[in-house]
């Protein structure tokens, strides 16, 4: 005959287990956010050496059991006391068993200054970023900006960021934007209905262009080439560029080239000889920037 007073043991077992397993569990959370929270002083205190600081009116960590979160109050993060970026929020989450990748959510408004320009205020949804850490310690990046607003310069309705890394320490950076709005001063609004960029970055102030796709109705424009920063931070270099109807892309630009209505006319009678479906080379150089021969503008400092 079956031994009745065991019953209630067997039956406990599988709780047993669960309360372990937790037990456990928590041990791991609480050992592994304490590794986390020293690896993000050191890592901060790493980063302030080379001039690159994360400041908050208050911080918190949380997230048990499943996630590891930092909560950052009003953050100000500032580059060698030269950019200065200020937010409403910062959350930053990892999963307990994939801390290798981190959600970021920034909260707006967003205001920037620099050096040598006037402030830029931003308003937009929250901002989702995702930062992936791989084998080879090289960041991945992906970003989603909604409802981008700059008063008084321009207007998207999304712009979405992807970075890999690539050979030799460049980087693969992929760029699409929904509805942008660019409003110059004193000048009628630029429209794009669609963009994409796909590009490398060798340093921070060279990106060599595998192809730029611009879209407003139906005219598009498209090209490749490099573009960087000359030694007074202009825009240098050069674009092939095509389009599939030169009146329509002409129409659109025409009103933000500094050029008098006579050179606006030889400039559509030169690149009229080329058919409507049109190639031409843009280049920035020494402060100035060229359709093939004709210069259509300044360039000044970008910062």
């Amino acid at each position: 005959m079956p031994n009745d007073t065991a019953r209630p043991w067997k039956m406990l077992l599988p709780l047993a287990g669960v309360l372990i397993l937790a037990a456990a569990w928590s041990v791991y959370w609480f050992v592994a956010i304490g590794i986390a929270r020293e690896n993000f002083t050191t890592e901060r205190e790493r980063l302030r050496a080379e001039g690159l600081t994360l400041d908050c009116t208050s911080e918190d960590w949380g997230g048990y059991p499943f996630r590891f979160e930092f909560h950052c109050a009003s953050p100000v993060l500032k580059m060698r006391n030269e950019i200065e970026a200020r937010a409403s929020s910062l959350l930053a989450v990892a999963l307990a068993y994939n801390p290798w990748q981190v959600v970021l959510l920034l909260d707006g408004p967003t205001a920037v200054t620099a050096r040598g320009m006037p402030p830029v205020s931003a308003n937009h949804e929250r901002i989702v970023a995702s930062v992936t850490i791989g084998k080879d310690n090289a960041p991945r990046l992906s970003a989603d900006v909604p409802k981008l607003d700059v008063p008084g310069l321009m207007t998207a309705d999304r712009i979405m960021i992807h970075t890999r890394p690539e050979a030799d320490g460049a980087t693969g950076l992929a760029v699409s934007v929904t509805k942008l709005n660019y409003q110059p001063p004193g000048r009628p609004p630029l429209a794009v209905e669609e963009g994409s960029l796909i590009a490398t970055v060798a340093d921070p102030q060279t990106l060599k262009v595998e192809r730029i796709d611009l879209a407003q109705g139906t005219v598009r424009y498209w090209g490749t080439g490099g573009v960087g920063l000359d030694g007074s931070r202009r825009l240098a270099g050069k674009l092939a560029t095509e389009t599939n109807d030169l009146d329509g892309l002409l129409t659109i630009l025409e009103p933000h080239f500094e050029m008098s209505g006579e050179e606006k006319a030889g400039l559509r009678t030169v690149l009229g000889l080329l058919g409507n479906e049109a190639k031409a080379d843009i280049i920035a150089t020494d402060g100035e920037l060229f359709i093939g021969p004709f210069k259509i503008a300044d360039l000044v400092p970008l910062y």
